[in-house]
């Protein structure tokens, strides 16, 4: 049993910071209220943080760690106690997240992950450097030996660490211009204008006119339907302030990617994956490579335009579980795709992807996929058809043709592939994902047919890895014949079954 350690002195700070920030937007207008409803007396609800400091007070000052042999033991609550007792051979990864004020101290917010899901099975708020670098000592230096017969904790440094991927500045503004993450506050920017009524007045003061309804927008409108006219001016203003929308969307993503991913670092670490990025807030985590569960590349239009993909993992970590806008970044937020496969070369060393040979779908997926393109198209034409009217056969004829382009492009795109020792799935057209899942992290596989599956003699083959979140591209591989995908179910069931599994 080893010695028992403590949280970091400040960590009675960081713990009430944590909670003045919840109470912050409820104190804010408790306050503002309070005297022009003539109750002062609200503003004694504010001592309702009195007990809040108490119990991060008596938090931090219980809270206890240790390492033995084998696991790590956690001991926190004096009144109500509890003691968590964590596995080394199951602790997934090992995060750290060091805002500015962390880093003034020299000290982290340390996150242990195991394959459970939902919330880490310890948040450490906060430890010093050195008592990270010494969790991290322990616990994969205990798990390496483990696995190689031996009971002893053992010192692995970083010394032979080999850097896989370093984003400059250049590519993480490419990364943010693909992946245009500014529009939610763009959106709500726009909304702001939009109920003050400032899109008006920017027009009058452009055009010297005055411009009846709710501006140039429903002006434009007004003319598609046929309920009025819209000038040159105000079609040329509507043009140019999409474009100066998307141009400055694009800016505010760019900007976001410096800050959030500066110095993006993927390095490899003896059996571990180490990644580092962050400029004011820094996260380094840790993903041992023997427990990634699957692999996917992905490519959005622009993606292939600038020759990138992006390369995300799925470990059977609280990740997966998790919404996608809480999910770690990328393990390669944007790679160049000429050192994809040395990448993957890594990450997968027994995939080689390059040599895949792709299966295509049943001669009939077209014909399906077409249903239900067109469906959608159809419920898009009825409201165009109420409201554009005269022009609504050009849209209705445009809509169609999309039916029919979308459905191609996506079953020509569309295919499976056994490689290695694992299956591969690939679909989408515009936006395209590719994932690998190994026979060995194999949860389930499950053979499904729809009734119009049965009628035209196909069924869908889905597979189930630990770890995949409800927004992730998985291995469900539609238009399957049916004799094929019985074969592939046999297959990676007895693939599955004759392999380990190994978290």
């Amino acid at each position: 049993m080893g010695p028992q350690r403590r949280l970091h002195p400040a960590s009675f700070l960081f713990s009430m910071g944590a909670h003045l920030r919840a109470l912050l937007l409820p104190g804010a207008v408790v306050i503002f209220t309070a005297g022009s409803s003539g109750r002062d007396w609200d503003v004694w609800l504010m001592a309702l943080i009195i007990p809040y400091t108490a119990a991060a007070l008596i938090r931090s000052l219980s809270y206890r760690y240790r390492f033995d042999a084998d696991e790590l033991v956690v001991r926190k609550g004096w009144i109500f106690r509890s003691e968590r007792h964590i596995p080394y051979a199951r602790i997934q990864n090992i995060d750290a997240v060091q805002n500015v004020l962390h880093r003034a101290l020299g000290v982290a917010e340390v996150r242990v992950e195991t394959a459970s899901g939902g919330e880490p099975e310890a948040t450490m708020t906060v430890l010093p450097g050195d008592a990270l670098e010494e969790m991290r000592r322990f616990v994969f230096g205990a798990r390496q030996n483990q696995a190689d017969g031996v009971t002893t904790a053992s010192d692995t440094t970083p010394a032979d660490s080999e850097v896989l991927l370093r984003l400059p500045t250049r590519e993480l503004l490419l990364y943010g211009f693909i992946e245009s993450r500014g529009a939610v506050v763009m959106a709500g920017a726009l909304g702001v204008l939009w109920e003050f009524g400032l899109f008006e007045r920017v027009f009058e003061i452009t055009t010297g006119g005055d411009v009846a309804g709710r501006g140039v927008f429903r002006q434009l409108v007004r003319a598609a339907t046929g309920q009025g006219s819209a000038s040159v001016l105000q079609v040329a203003l509507t043009v140019g302030g999409f474009v100066v929308l998307l141009f400055l969307l694009r800016l505010a993503s760019m900007a976001w990617a410096v800050v959030r991913l500066h110095g993006f670092t993927l390095r490899r670490a003896g059996a571990d994956l180490r990644v580092d990025y962050g400029l004011l807030t820094r996260v380094s985590a840790t993903i041992p490579l023997r427990r990634i569960q699957t692999l996917t590349i992905d490519e959005s239009p622009l993606h292939r335009w600038f020759g990138r993909v992006s390369v995300h993992v799925d470990t059977a970590g609280g990740s997966g579980a998790e919404e996608p806008s809480a999910r770690r970044e990328p393990v390669g937020p944007i790679v160049e795709r000429g050192d994809l496969p040395a990448l993957i070369g890594v990450l997968l060393p027994s995939v080689p992807l390059q040599d895949a040979v792709w299966e295509p779908p049943h001669r009939r997926a077209f014909r399906r996929a077409l249903v239900r393109t067109s469906v959608v198209a159809a419920l898009a034409t009825v409201p165009i058809v109420l409201v554009l009217r005269s022009w609504a056969p050009v849209a209705a004829l445009m809509l169609a043709a999309w039916a029919w382009i979308a459905a191609r492009q996506y079953v020509a795109h569309l295919g499976w592939a056994l490689v290695g020792d694992a299956v591969v799935f690939r679909s989408g057209w515009l936006w395209r994902h590719t994932t690998v899942a190994r026979f060995s992290k194999i949860q389930a596989v499950a053979r499904l047919e729809s009734p119009f599956d049965r009628r035209t003699g196909m069924a869908t083959v889905k597979v189930d890895t630990a770890g995949a979140g409800k927004a992730d591209h998985t291995v469900e591989i539609p238009f399957m014949p049916a004799a094929t995908a019985s074969a592939l179910t046999h297959t990676l069931s007895a693939h599955a079954a004759q392999t380990t599994f190994r978290w």
